[in-house]
Order: C-alpha cells, then sequence, then structure tokens
C-alpha cells in the first residue's frame, strides 16, 4: 500500500486519523510519500516518526530526507516525461510564480519574500491571480511565457519548477533541497538563498531575452537529463524491490 502525508497532516485531526486507519487495517508492506519538510513548519519528525510507524517513508529531496531523520526512508527526485512538456516561444516577457494565495502556510510559501519581490518585479501568480482550469491550459501558458521563480525555501524540489524547466522557462530559485546539483548560476538557471540576489537575477533575465533564452534551453536539457521519468521509474522499481526483499517483522 502506498499512503501519503505532507508535513501538516499530524496537526489536521480528520487526515491524521484517516491515515492511521488505513495503516493499521493493512498488513502488508506500505511506503508513505512525505510531501513535504519540516524546516518552517508542520510536525517535528518524532512525530511524523509516530505517524508511520514501521512504513517505509520517500521523500522528495536529500534535505527533507535528513531532516526528517526517520529510521526506514529514501529519496526519489520526481520525474516527468519531457515530451508532454511543449517548448516555450518566450513571446510573454514575464516572470511566472505558482502558488497558491492566501495566508494559509505562508511560512512554507514564502510570503515575507514574496512581498518583497513584488516591489521590484512583476509576477504572474497562478494561484492568486491568475486561475488554471485545465492542464492543457496551464501547458499553454508556460509554452509562451519566459522565466519561471520559484520563492520557498521549505518547497521540497517543486513539480511547477521542473514543469517549468522543461518547457524552457528560465529558472530563478531558492538553493535549499540541492538545487545547486543541477543548477549552475549564469549557465542553466539561477540559484540562492538571498533575496535580494533573486530579485536582481529575475530583472536581468527579464531585461536580457537573449541571455534568458539561451539560459532556458540550457536548463531544459537539464532537466530532462535529471528530473526524466526514465529515471524515476528505475528508482520506483528500486525501492518496490527494497521493500518486498526487506519487510519488518510486526
Amino acid at each position: 500500500m502506498i499512503l501519503h502525508l505532507d508535513q501538516w497532516a499530524y496537526h489536521e485531526p480528520s487526515k491524521r486519523f484517516l491515515f492511521l486507519r488505513y495503516r493499521e487495517q493493512y498488513k502488508g508492506p506500505k511506503i508513505v510519500i512525505i510531501h513535504g519538510g519540516n524546516m518552517v513548519d508542520g510536525c517535528t519528525s518524532e512525530q511524523m516518526r509516530a505517524l508511520i510507524g514501521d512504513c517505509y517513508a520517500v521523500v522528495n529531496s536529500k534535505t527533507a530526507l535528513k531532516h526528517w531523520d526517520l529510521p526506514r526512508a529514501g529519496f526519489i527526485r520526481h520525474g516527468l516525461s519531457p515530451s508532454e512538456w511543449p517548448t516555450t516561444s518566450y513571446k510573454r516577457k514575464n516572470v511566472v510564480m505558482v502558488q497558491p494565495g492566501g495566508p494559509r502556510h505562508e511560512k512554507t510559501r514564502n510570503q515575507a519574500g514574496i512581498s518583497l519581490v513584488e516591489k521590484k518585479v512583476k509576477l504572474d501568480w497562478i494561484g492568486r491571480d491568475l486561475k488554471m482550469y485545465s492542464l492543457d491550459e496551464y501547458k499553454n501558458y508556460l509554452s509562451s511565457s519566459s522565466v519561471f521563480f520559484n520563492p520557498s525555501f521549505a518547497s521540497c524540489n517543486p513539480r511547477a519548477r521542473t514543469e517549468a524547466m522543461l518547457c524552457g522557462l528560465a529558472v530563478v530559485t531558492t538553493n535549499c533541497h540541492g538545487e545547486d546539483e543541477f543548477i549552475v548560476n549564469g549557465k542553466n538557471g539561477f540559484c540562492s538563498n538571498d533575496i535580494n540576489e533573486l530579485i536582481d537575477y529575475l530583472r536581468l533575465l527579464i531585461s536580457n531575452p537573449t541571455k534568458c533564452k539561451e539560459i532556458g534551453i540550457a536548463g531544459q536539457e537539464t532537466a530532462r537529463e535529471i528530473f526524466h521519468i526514465d529515471n524515476f521509474i528505475a528508482q520506483w522499481n528500486e525501492t518496490l524491490q527494497k521493500i518486498s526483499n526487506d519487510r519488518p517483522s510486526r
């Protein structure tokens, strides 16, 4: 059985009780996918350990793996099919950000940092100002956009950033979950944990369309290698085999 949790589930009784019901009723091997980290809010590693019991946990970044500090856990970087994400025309000279709007979980979203950026750079905020009603509509929007901005320090390898990279958008992102393992500043994107540096990178890319396209195409090539669906499937097959061979006694 594969179950799902995020870092807030411990403090949301309906989610917690539903998870525990499935965990206890199913006696076979179980994998828990933990979608978030506990860098700024959510439950502690001790609380997560109590939730998942003897289940094997899968997380989406090395940082999350380290911070959760669970006894049976592994890191699988997500993967997508490159052919499903069309290369952008760079027609819109814009900066795209994908985040839910509103105050909920504002620390994880880095609302304070976003507010600083918005004073200097216009953001096309999908989730607050722009609403997408289908995946095709979202893909079509990306396929004419130029820059993608990820402001969160806590979000573990956000999938929206990968989608943007696969479309060829130049990516500007925080660097808390191993981004500098595949992003080289000025070559295939920009990563930093200094919000003022991130603002400078955004302004540079918007003011220089040629550089923006050059970095975007290089980032697209990186994403097709690092985040390819084949890698994702291979890692999952390896994990499933491990769980089948290493089932803990109850």
